[in-house]
């Protein structure tokens, strides 16, 4: 008698490796820490309060009067994550207030970056733009000002 692994076993333990690996590194991103970030060149900074009002579009205008550009990750767990830790809205909520206020004039409409790297390019190339990326993406391009654990 041979102790051959029938070819089916095989198969559903690669699949089942392949999905616990999967769900880790799913685990990971919901896991991660988001930092809140502006230009490196800039010397702004908000509290807490402060950057969940800009992103819940209560204020448009940063302390020293300038206006604020958000700029939103493509990233949806992270952008989930994100409202629900800061803003403390869902994200179709906070995302129907940016509408009426770029529509009635009073605020611009958040621009959106694709990845980490796109976000980090737009804060840093827009004047008084925001954004949030994750911790791990941080590089001298911007400047943290808020961690969410």
């Amino acid at each position: 008698m041979t102790n051959r692994i029938p070819r089916s076993f095989a198969l559903h333990t690669f699949a089942l490796v392949g999905l616990v690996s999967a769900l880790s590194v799913a685990t990971q991103t919901l896991e991660a820490q988001v930092s809140v970030i502006v230009s490196a060149a800039t010397p702004k900074s908000a509290s807490e309060t402060q950057v969940a009002e800009i992103f819940a579009g209560a204020s448009t205008t940063w302390p020293d009067g300038a206006r604020v550009q958000i700029v939103e990750n493509a990233d949806a767990v992270l952008t989930q994550r994100f409202f629900a830790k800061v803003v403390k809205k869902p994200t179709s909520i906070v995302r129907s207030q940016w509408t009426k206020l770029a529509l009635s004039g009073q605020g611009a409409a958040p621009k959106k970056g694709r990845d980490a790297a796109e976000v980090k390019a737009l804060v840093a190339g827009t004047p008084g733009a925001i954004g949030y990326i994750p911790s791990d993406a941080l590089d001298g391009s911007v400047k943290e000002i808020l961690r969410v654990p």
